[in-house]
């Protein structure tokens, strides 16, 4: 394994050993939760040539184990395929994982560590995406607190891209509605990814997919509030 991928690894492992240090106290409290995912996603490249753009659903799940009242860890994979909407993009195969640990600071804020991996891929080639996430969320609960509202942001330092140059810059956002009732929980969100690549030949690269996901899932367990 080479030096970069092992620092990146790093990175993550102490992020997570820090969370986990804080949050040591609420540790005899578990949780576990699961959940079905469908997305609809849009990718969209501009490199100079006019804009790549396809469009497609992806289907997975993802699981969370709940740590006491204050940590949380995330596990996430989905696949599916994006179909070309313009003469000059290509159908692909998509595939993505990604894990995360996140620490309740209060019951509203959670700030979280971790990482990701997708891969673009048809009969030609495959490329890979890797990036380290670092960010929070917002939670706040309505309507009697059956309804949460959430809102966040990463960054992602680090993002490597197979066949590309580093971003110079890449950053994530969304927002969306949770409802819950009992154990069930059904979640709607948007997310929006953006990757900005250094200038090379006098033109700029820019990636962006956007994604609406609809989520249903259960959670078994109890976790108290911070």
């Amino acid at each position: 394994m080479s030096a970069a991928p092992r620092s990146c690894i790093g990175r993550v492992l102490g992020s997570v050993a820090v969370l986990l240090w804080v949050a040591a106290p609420a540790r005899a409290q578990l949780g576990l939760s699961a959940q079905g995912r469908y997305s609809v996603v849009e990718h969209r490249v501009k490199a100079g040539l006019g804009v790549e753009q396809s469009s497609g659903a992806l289907t997975g799940g993802s699981g969370t184990l709940f740590l006491g009242a204050r940590l949380e860890v995330t596990i996430h994979s989905a696949a599916g395929t994006l179909t070309a909407d313009s003469a000059t993009a290509v159908d692909r195969d998509v595939a993505e994982a990604s894990v995360r640990a996140s620490l309740l600071t209060v019951p509203w804020l959670a700030l979280h560590a971790g990482f990701s991996a997708r891969s673009f891929s048809n009969q030609l080639a495959r490329q890979r995406w890797t990036a380290l996430r670092f960010g929070g969320e917002v939670r706040m609960a309505f309507v009697g607190g059956g309804v949460t509202g959430l809102l966040h942001g990463e960054i992602l330092p680090g993002a490597k891209v197979s066949g590309l140059e580093r971003p110079s810059r890449a950053f994530a956002a969304g927002a969306g509605l949770e409802w819950r009732t009992g154990p069930l929980a059904l979640t709607l969100r948007y997310d929006l990814e953006r990757y900005d690549f250094p200038t090379v030949l006098g033109a700029q690269r820019a990636e962006q997919l956007s994604v609406l996901t609809a989520e249903a899932g259960l959670r078994l367990g109890r976790r108290n509030t911070p």
